[in-house]
């Protein structure tokens, strides 16, 4: 990683992924599903911890899933949310819509090697993983680099949250697997002098785990890194 730009405005983001859909247990990249009942109690609990923050912004995937979650962060802070389209998750293709059983009746010899290649094997006509990356790294320096003061929501994706989360630790594109990202789960991000760093997994939101399998033994959270 490159050193830190000390010019770069310090600010914090929390990485907020959508709570839970009726395609829940489904392949659910560029699909546009609505909360379900269970989905929409989890953001309004959501947007209760988040008054724990003062929060300045709010920006959103313009995907439903992730707006319905964001008006109600919206609706207790009072602000406005910004919709930004590269904050959307991974498109999956011909997955979209289909369990993991649908998806290994359909070519189970592709399945298998999908999982062995992971994240690297697109789904058929889905989105490649470094463009993926690439869209959610620029998205995320944009947020940036408009000098955001203050604390800032953003709601996308479970992809997109494990994705950034690669950077931060530092770690390779096979961990993505390892790294878990629960409905209306939280990190908390701070940028100092350009680099980014993680706050912890879930420090100040109880009951909000992101991430499993990791431990202190292993990664040093306050270690920065550049994006």
């Amino acid at each position: 990683m490159t050193a830190g730009d000390p010019t770069q405005p310090n600010c914090t983001i929390l990485l907020l992924r959508h709570a839970h859909s009726e395609m829940a247990g489904r392949f659910c990249g560029r699909s546009d599903p609505a909360l379900s009942e269970q989905g929409h109690r989890q953001a309004a609990n959501l947007a209760e911890e988040l008054a724990k923050y003062q929060l300045a912004h709010i920006f959103s995937s313009d995907l439903r899933r992730t707006q319905e979650t964001a008006s109600y962060i919206a609706a207790k802070s009072g602000l406005e949310v910004e919709l930004l389209p590269g904050l959307r998750e991974i498109h999956f293709g011909e997955w979209e819509g289909l369990n993991w059983h649908e998806v290994s009746q359909k070519d189970a010899a592709f399945a298998v090697r999908w999982m062995a290649e992971y994240p690297r094997l697109s789904p058929p006509g889905g989105e490649d993983f470094g463009t993926f990356r690439e869209r959610v790294r620029a998205t995320l320096a944009e947020i940036a680099g408009r000098g955001v003061l203050g604390s800032a929501a953003v709601v996308t994706h479970g992809g997109v949250v494990r994705t950034l989360l690669l950077d931060v630790l530092n770690l390779p594109e096979s961990a993505l697997a390892t790294l878990d990202c629960d409905y209306a789960s939280c990190v908390e991000l701070r940028m100092q002098n350009g680099c980014w760093s993680l706050f912890g997994p879930s420090t100040r939101l109880e009951h909000r785990n992101l991430v499993k399998k990791l431990d202190s033994d292993r990664f040093n959270f306050s270690s920065q890194r550049k994006i």
